[in-house]
């Protein structure tokens, strides 16, 4: 089973709940930090316990999916994270917004991006960063979680072989 952490805005619950939905519970495991988050609380009153389960999350986890389409700044620390630990991965998922574009420091710590958008999928073959990176093209969101179990294995194969 592979266990996945999604990195995404809380703001964008519903469409964050919608992608988990696609990936079967019998292959995957999905974390979603907005099931633990309080919902009467706004952000700037989290308690720290939140944030420990949320590291406790990513730590149980195989990998990070970050949805550049819902990007935050905690996002950031989730994939810098990731990036910093050899035996995690760290994929990106976008549809159809560029504003990722911008960001340096997260696109270097990436280990595969995965998008159903044809235009993306070109900015990023030509991008200095990620043209040196597995950047895949799916039909659509239901090839998600192949396309993921796919790159998740081509990444052990390549970082964790002996």
């Amino acid at each position: 089973m592979l266990k996945i952490y999604l990195s995404a805005s809380i703001s964008n619950a519903p469409n964050n709940a919608f992608l988990a939905e696609h990936f079967p519970v019998a292959d995957f495991q999905v974390y979603l930090p907005q099931e633990i988050v309080p919902d009467q609380l706004n952000h700037i009153s989290f308690p720290l316990h939140v944030y420990q389960q949320c590291v406790d999350m990513m730590q149980a986890s195989d990998m990070g999916l970050v949805l550049f389409d819902a990007f935050g700044r905690d996002c950031a620390w989730e994939c810098g994270w990731y990036a910093a630990r050899s035996d995690k991965a760290l994929f990106a998922f976008v549809e159809s917004g560029s504003i990722f574009l911008r960001d340096w420091m997260v696109k270097g710590g990436l280990d595969g991006l995965v998008t159903t958008n044809p235009r993306l999928h070109a900015l990023c073959a030509d991008n200095p960063i990620l043209q040196h990176k597995p950047v895949h093209l799916i039909s659509d969101l239901a090839a998600l979680p192949q396309a993921l179990a796919d790159a998740f294995s081509q990444w052990q194969a390549q970082t964790l072989a002996p």
